[in-house]
């Protein structure tokens, strides 16, 4: 069938001139995607037997690629599949079948098409290789050739909506031709929204009443794969149509009391979605009763805090129910997620007589607040006292730090006066808006004490302690390096909590015979972070360490009473020093780490650059200077560039034996556009030029 597709652009195999030294081209690629009934008989015990009928969906992505050299022939030299992935619906399971189909046309338009069940190969991964995925070899495919293939997936719909699609009209390889044509039953709810100049859908109707959607675009703008791409939001800079298929015309699926009726609902207000949102966290509301030990638990840590500290303000009563919550919180997020969370904040915050409302925000690396198409676009937290933000989950910031992925962001806030998860908008209640404030860049700060010295048996290696200091957005790259029971121990001293943890297990029946498996666990979670330390220092220096002597963390920035994060990490590390003759050449450059240095991806860059937040990076080194030698080439150390979107700065000084070196990276602005990307350019080429340079220890 698809091979017999009336489509001029898949018999076009001339490649457009001044796309020769492109690796490959997309000559043309076209998505059909269906949801139609057919007359099925098929007995059910909630359908009692009827003829019912039934969707189905079916959805054909084709492509057809020019391949120009070597390295685009590896990649499309192999097709890889899920040939059937089985999906739980409600009250009865479904599966998804994958079909796949590839020919290759030669040069002369002679065409040989792949025998996929032949060739195919069953790869089996997952627990106890249940998992079983599909490899294709295309054999005979050469540089110069054509590759045309599909990827087709099908599924029934009774139970299901159909899975969201995203039609991107941009690509890594120039696409020459894309078109789209979608045909879905009458009884479906289609909601779609075009975003950064995508192109508009035209909407039709069939013989049959079904609603035809199509569009098409030309020459689509070519983008790196997304992780080639430094600072970027998709949904804010690529044009893309996002489109939502629902089945709300069914009594088997779940869904808000406000849903869309049957129709094409093209460019939805927000309102319609906040209104979804605040309906599914109603329905949380009433799943509370199995959270009595957790309840128990942060009842006896807030009541003994209180009773401890009888003159808290509302501001730190807020911030003592949301630590409280947060501590005794299940890690299983699964069964105990974000929304859930909310609820029960909410609720001790009106226990307490805090002042709050429900926030509702999107993330400035997700979907405008007015191209949203899903309540799914939305983070829910709490806004308490007119200033204090509290969201989860929420890693390892201290209460109320706004994660920077919503600040500067409009959010609409939603007063609880009732919950009504059965009323249209689930939430009686005076609806607001609040500005979330974004951060200054002194709030991102990293700061790093950098003291050096050579060792007096070996001058051509360093020895270095390493503190740093992160606060704001800065802290999230250490993460990684944080023990969970670091932050267990702060935030137990932080709320009063005399038990250790080890002692509250020890106390609770259910959990005293799983001891030995915890302790076991945190025996390999140190010997993981030694690991992480490794690497983030081999990631700092471009190598690893020679040797490291000692790590430690003095906080981990989870408590508004000590919000930065403090690492302090010991080390040896060989190739920063070399010699020549009697002196000594130190590559003092390198001791401010690896920078981002600019490749031709980021000189042709053509979109916006969202960075996490503006942020200020301080280097002071303190180097104490071998007896016997002499400083020379000083004066090349010195640096100082600023433009509007942040700088650069270096400057020395002496003090008896010791130099110090003090660097300043600043980036002002968290929002870059795309004709001011230059600025950003000069910037790291400041910081690359510092990162070359060198002095010279001369022997006296």
């Amino acid at each position: 069938m698809v091979w017999a597709w009336d489509k001029p652009e898949f018999k076009d195999y001339e490649l457009p001139a001044g796309h020769e030294n492109e690796s490959a081209v997309i000559l043309a690629r076209h998505q059909h995607i269906e949801a139609t009934s057919k007359n099925r008989f098929r007995m059910n015990a909630l359908l009692f037997g009827d003829v019912n009928r039934e969707l189905f969906y079916t959805n054909i992505d084709r492509q057809m690629v020019k391949i120009n050299d070597l390295s685009a022939l590896t990649e499309f030299a192999e097709l890889s599949f899920r040939e059937e992935a089985k999906l739980s619906g409600y009250m009865r399971s479904n599966k998804l079948r994958t079909i796949v189909g590839a020919r290759v046309i030669k040069p002369d338009g002679s065409v040989a098409e792949v025998a996929i069940d032949e060739e195919a190969v069953a790869i089996t991964e997952g627990r106890k290789d249940k998992d079983v995925l599909k490899k294709v070899a295309i054999p005979g495919l050469q540089v110069g050739d054509i590759l045309d293939y599909f990827v087709c997936d099908e599924m029934e719909l009774e139970t299901y909506n159909v899975p969201p699609e995203i039609f991107t009209f941009f690509g890594q390889y120039p696409i020459l031709k894309y078109s789209i044509h979608c045909e879905f039953g009458n009884k479906l709810t289609v909601e779609y929204r075009s975003v950064n100049g995508a192109p508009e859908m035209q909407l039709t109707t069939d013989a049959d009443n079904n609603y035809i959607l199509d569009a098409e675009a030309e020459n689509l703008m070519k983008v790196p794969a997304f992780d080639e791409i430094r600072w970027f939001s998709p949904y804010r800079s690529l044009p893309m149509i996002r489109m939502y298929v629902l089945n709300n015309s069914s009594k088997l699926i779940y869904k808000s009391p406000n849903a869309r009726k049957s129709g094409v609902h093209e460019n939805l207000p927000y309102d319609e979605y906040l209104n979804d949102a605040k309906t599914f966290l109603a329905a949380q509301e009433k799943q509370m009763f199995w959270m009595k030990e957790t309840n128990r638990k942060v009842k006896k840590t807030v009541s003994e805090y209180i009773e401890k500290h009888p003159s808290m303000n509302k501001e730190e009563l807020a911030v003592l129910l949301y630590d409280a919550l947060r501590f005794h919180w299940p890690n299983d997020y699964a069964n105990y997620p974000r929304l859930k969370f909310n609820v029960r904040l909410q609720q001790l915050f009106k226990e307490h007589n805090v002042s709050h409302n429900f926030l509702f925000v999107t993330s400035r690396f997700g979907a405008r607040k007015d191209d949203v198409v899903s309540d799914e676009d939305m983070i829910t937290g709490l806004l308490a006292n007119d200033s204090q933000l509290f969201f989860f989950i929420n890693g390892y910031r201290y209460a109320g730090e706004i994660p920077s992925i919503y600040q500067g962001e409009t959010a609409s806030t939603v007063e609880v006066v009732k919950y009504a998860m059965n009323k249209k908008y689930g939430i009686e209640g005076s609806q607001g808006q609040y500005e979330i404030p974004e951060s200054k860049t002194d709030d991102n700060l990293l700061t790093s004490a950098i003291k050096v010295n050579l060792f007096a048996n070996n001058l051509l290696q360093l020895n270095v302690t390493r503190n740093l200091k992160c606060t704001g957005s800065m802290k999230e790259d250490y993460w990684p390096l944080v023990l969970y029971e670091d932050w267990d121990k702060e935030m137990r001293q932080k709320l009063g909590i005399g038990q250790t943890l080890l002692e509250e297990l020890q106390e609770n029946k259910s959990t005293r015979k799983h001891i030995d498996e915890y302790v076991s666990a945190l025996e390999n979670h140190r010997k993981n972070q030694k690991e992480n330390v490794e690497l983030e220092l081999t990631a700092y220096h471009g190598q690893k360490p020679d040797k490291i002597t000692d790590y430690s963390f003095s906080a981990t920035g989870t408590t508004a009473d000590c919000p930065a994060l403090d690492y302090t990490v010991s080390y040896t590390v060989d190739g920063l020093v070399k010699s020549a003759g009697d002196n000594l050449i130190l590559d003092i450059g390198r001791l401010i780490g690896q920078h981002w240095e600019p490749d031709e991806r980021d000189e042709k860059r053509n979109i916006d650059a969202y960075l996490p937040s503006s942020m200020r990076l301080n280097y002071n080194i303190e180097i104490e200077i071998p007896e016997g030698y002499a400083v020379e080439g000083l004066d090349a150390l010195s640096s100082d560039y600023s433009n509007d979107y942040g700088g650069f700065h270096a400057g020395y000084r002496f003090e008896g034996n010791k130099l110090f070196v003090s660097v300043h990276k600043i980036y002002e602005k968290s929002y870059v556009p795309v004709d001011q990307w230059n600025e950003m350019l000069l910037i790291a080429r400041k910081t690359n030029d510092f990162q070359a340079k060198t002095i010279i220890l001369k022997k006296l």
